[in-house]
């Protein structure tokens, strides 16, 4: 238990440059720390076999949070900084705000990409319209007053089939000048 909380130099610890598993970087790191894996496993408490998947590479691509929590009592029980062995294994971000902001400019300098603007906002437009249905009829009085009548489709249902009885002319409104 003693050998797996002594630290080696960092200079031991890194790689030709390119990215290593995490299962192969934290059996490196076990082997020269002349750690077994019985005494690992005596140490963290997790079975030699899952330490054996773990070294063989069986949750190299699987970053979730099982995973993280096994890296982490493995890292720590071999004295790494077990953020930075967390770090290790999570995937580099795809592009920073200035790629993203770049690869619009590539597209919009290309023919094709305006194409394709072009054609996502047609059908943007076309969605639109489909969507927002029957405009509402509007009536304008006389005396320049607007009203707005809207389509019930399931009065106009309820008329056609006889359930209903169509709507009776409203009367006249009082006119303003009356007393």
């Amino acid at each position: 238990m003693g050998q797996a909380k002594r630290r080696l130099p960092e200079a031991l610890a890194l790689t030709d440059g390119r990215p290593e598993a995490i299962g192969a970087y934290l059996a490196r790191q076990r082997r020269l720390r002349g750690i077994t894996l019985d005494a690992l496993a005596a140490d963290t408490r997790l079975p030699r076999r899952s330490l054996e998947r773990l070294e063989a590479g069986a949750y190299d691509g699987t970053p979730d949070g099982f995973v993280r929590g096994f890296v982490r009592t493995v890292a720590a029980a071999l004295g790494l900084d077990p953020d930075e062995t967390i770090a290790r294994m999570l995937p580099e971000p795809a592009l920073d705000a200035r790629g993203a902001h770049a690869r619009w400019i590539q597209l919009l300098n290309r023919p094709a990409g305006w194409l394709g603007l072009a054609a996502l906002a047609v059908s943007a437009l076309a969605l639109w319209v489909v969507a927002s249905g029957e405009p509402p009829a509007v009536a304008v009085r006389g005396d320049g007053t607007t009203r707005i009548h809207r389509r019930d489709a399931v009065r106009e249902l309820a008329e056609s089939v006889g359930a209903l009885a169509p709507p009776a002319e409203a009367p006249a409104e009082p006119s303003r000048d009356a007393p």
